[in-house]
């Protein structure tokens, strides 16, 4: 037996319903007076301070870490792709780059070589 049930609630009323504080004024308060300090530039208060504590954080700093090891494996993946063409097309200036084709590359390559060589003969 399988039993759905589906609530439609504004997140204010998800909050009420859960019983958890309303804390809007407090949030709307305390922005104002950062906003505030940042506008008459006390000192701690401009952008680049406020974000480092976030930026020293280990999740962090370990998801910029885990993007920069995905950037740099996707720019090795590009270069061997441009080394491989560079090198297919001196081979053979005829014939698209390799993946070119899509599905069945390796059926039109040989298929094309063999009209090559038919046409050669």
């Amino acid at each position: 037996m399988k039993i759905n049930v589906e609530f439609d609630l504004t997140p204010d009323e998800f909050r009420r319903a859960l019983g958890l504080p309303d804390v809007e004024a407090f949030q709307q308060d305390l922005l104002e007076r950062i906003q505030k300090q940042m506008e008459s530039g006390v000192e701690g208060y401009d952008p680049m301070s406020l974000m480092q504590p976030f930026l020293q954080q280990p999740l962090f700093q370990q998801g910029m870490a885990n993007f920069g090891n995905y950037q740099q494996m996707m720019m090795d993946m590009l270069s061997r792709a441009a080394s491989g063409a560079t090198r297919s097309q001196e081979n053979d200036p005829d014939e698209p780059p390799s993946g070119a084709s899509g599905q069945g590359a390796g059926k039109a390559s040989s298929a094309s070589a063999q009209s090559r060589s038919r046409r050669k003969s």
